[in-house]
């Protein structure tokens, strides 16, 4: 009968063991929290110039409804363990969770992600940093940016030559080996540039002009690599000579 009773008390036991095993890993059934807030980027590729300098035209603002993923622990080979969506105001807030070590991310638009962590006390609330995710057709992309001028050759003098901006001319680009062309005029001060353009990629640009003598047109080219995502690599002067 002892031993019956024995066994009766160790298999009751058995729960209440298992239970308090599992209270150091992390995951939900603690009082803390994470909290955070989301920012999207847009960048559909447009490029303000401020003298000799170039910048991609960004707006940024919070993000709503956005999805945000945790991992539990410090294993980052994990997808993820639970997800929650931003408010209207790009904030975000996982409850209930115990104390340890977590990761929280959101994904850009070309679904690479941007990932914060957070080490949570047994209560409370753990701030992570702000996560700023890319989206609009530039992201993840390069530009390129140049000038044309243009020599309208005398037929009479060639002392009164002289190269000058070329104003609302055509410029086209092209990938090396691709047969797909883009195009684009030059602004006022015979500037131009391309966004939306692959990284770490060679390109051709080219000018064509047509001669006054016997109008044959000629290109004039230029070959430019373009920089790492989110760079703006500057081409070299593409010059026109028309007679």
């Amino acid at each position: 009968m002892k031993i019956f009773r024995k066994l009766i008390l160790f298999l009751a036991t058995m729960p209440l063991v298992s239970l308090f095993s599992c209270t150091d890993e992390e995951g939900e059934g603690g009082k803390a929290k994470i909290s955070g807030i989301v920012y999207k980027v847009l960048d559909d590729g447009d490029i303000a110039k401020n003298g000799d300098d170039y910048s991609f035209v960004r707006d940024t603002v919070a993000a709503p409804d956005i999805d945000v993923f945790v991992i539990y622990g410090d294993d980052q080979e994990d997808v993820y363990d639970d997800k929650i969506k931003t408010s209207h105001n790009g904030k975000f807030e996982f409850k209930y969770l115990r104390e340890g070590d977590y990761s929280v991310y959101a994904c850009n638009d070309d679904d690479t992600y941007v990932m914060r962590t957070a080490h949570c006390g047994k209560k409370g609330t753990t701030e992570v940093e702000p996560i700023y995710i890319h989206d609009g057709k530039n992201t993840g992309k390069s530009a390129v940016v140049g000038d044309v001028k243009i020599l309208y050759a005398s037929l009479y003098d060639d002392d009164d030559d002289e190269y000058v901006p070329a104003v609302a001319v055509r410029v086209y680009i092209r990938a090396l080996g691709q047969m797909a062309v883009s195009d684009t005029r030059t602004d006022n001060d015979g500037s131009y540039y391309f966004s939306r353009l692959e990284p770490e990629t060679d390109y051709v640009v080219w000018v064509e002009a047509e001669q006054r003598k016997n109008g044959i047109v000629k290109a004039y080219t230029d070959t430019v690599s373009t920089g790492k995502a989110g760079e703006i690599v500057k081409s070299g002067v593409l010059k026109a000579k028309v007679y």
